[in-house]
């Protein structure tokens, strides 16, 4: 397989949301990745064939965009090309060291964590990851009173699950389609030394039968919309479900959803620039 950047010219009359909502599009439908240029050209990654790589970009013209080019590119770390990822980052009593290699002999207290920048989603710098970490962080008194079983939905880089693991010395079943990502979430639970604790797998959530008491999901809104009857099979009663990932245009739609379809109870909400974090209850 290759790697394509589908570059993408969208009209003008879309709003910040609703190129937000065009990406997850393009990500539900196979994307590896999408980016919003300063200029508001997309920049769309594929890991595939030729084909694959054309159908997504027929996909953005069907829906209003500028097919600007369809070009092979060399596989690369995204995440280290850029700077940002490189800084520490605080979030609560958490924070977050990147570091360069799974060998990195840096002291840390319990409450950093390593990560190797790579090409799973978690460095901490985003505002969706770090409102879950905040919240972990806020509410860790209370959870750690309680015996937890702890799912991390789209783990990414792990960051989440080796957050929870941290905190609460508890087993974490974290889950990824990406495996790529799996292989860095790998790779980070074993630089913070928890691979007794944690085992990344790309096993789908269908597939899960054990319920949990505490959930994690840093995922697009739609997607967390979509999966929201099997995250409420996979809850026990009195389940804490964090989520992030929720952009204001679909924030509705993803707490109606669980409150009123199935449900839960909204408990606590964070935003930030534009993303937001909700807590739920499961009664």
């Amino acid at each position: 397989m290759e790697w394509f950047r589908i570059t993408l010219s969208p009209s003008s009359s879309l709003t910040g949301d609703e190129l937000d909502t065009l990406c997850c599009t393009l990500m539900e439908a196979g994307a590896a990745g999408t980016t919003v240029e300063a200029d508001r050209r997309i920049s769309c990654f594929v890991n595939g064939e030729r084909d694959e790589a054309d159908r997504l970009a027929s996909l953005a013209a069907a829906e209003g965009c500028g097919v600007v080019s369809v070009d092979p590119v060399k596989e690369e770390n995204w995440n280290q090309q850029c700077a940002e990822v490189w800084q520490p980052v605080d979030a609560g009593t958490l924070k977050v060291l990147p570091v360069e290699t799974s060998d990195d002999a840096t002291a840390t207290d319990p409450n950093t964590i390593k990560i190797i920048p790579g090409q799973g989603f978690g460095t901490g710098h985003h505002p969706t990851t770090r409102m879950i970490l905040q919240t972990l962080s806020e509410r860790s008194p209370d959870l750690a009173k309680r015996n937890l079983s702890i799912f991390d939905l789209g783990t990414g880089s792990g960051i989440l699950a080796i957050a929870a693991a941290k905190v609460f010395n508890r087993p974490v079943q974290a889950v990824d389609n990406d495996p790529y990502a799996i292989t860095n979430a790998v790779d980070n639970v074993a630089l913070n030394n928890l691979s007794h604790l944690i085992t990344p797998s790309t096993t789908p959530i269908e597939d899960l039968k054990t319920p949990f008491n505490l959930i994690l999901a840093n995922l697009y809104g739609e997607v967390l919309v979509q999966l929201a009857p099997e995250v409420t099979r996979l809850a026990l009663p009195g389940c804490i479900a964090v989520m992030s990932g929720i952009t204001e245009l679909v924030r509705d739609s993803v707490v109606d959803t669980y409150t009123e379809n199935h449900g839960w109870v909204l408990d606590e909400e964070k935003s930030e620039n534009g993303w937001h974090c909700v807590t739920l209850t499961r009664p």
